[in-house]
């Protein structure tokens, strides 16, 4: 299974691997351990929904700083 959000793909720390396989049966959990299916690297979907965290802000930073470069975010006014 791949963990994403929008167009957004969980990858493994370790091989930069994009399909898990829960390990336990039921509900999927914050604290449901998962393992990469290419390296069998165990992590947690708590973990996987980090990953995605920190690229969406990676992504933001980004696009912010073209904005800023280009000059049509214009910094707030100093009170």
């Amino acid at each position: 299974m791949q963990v994403s959000v929008g167009d957004i793909t969980a990858r493994c720390k370790e091989c930069g691997g994009t399909e898990f396989k829960v390990l336990s049966s039921g509900n999927l959990r914050l604290t449901s351990r998962l393992v990469c299916i290419k390296c069998e690297r165990v992590t947690t979907y708590l973990d996987l929904l980090d990953v995605i965290g920190e690229e969406a802000m990676r992504r933001a930073n980004e696009s912010l700083a073209k904005l800023k470069k280009s000059g049509r975010l214009k910094p707030k006014p100093k009170k």
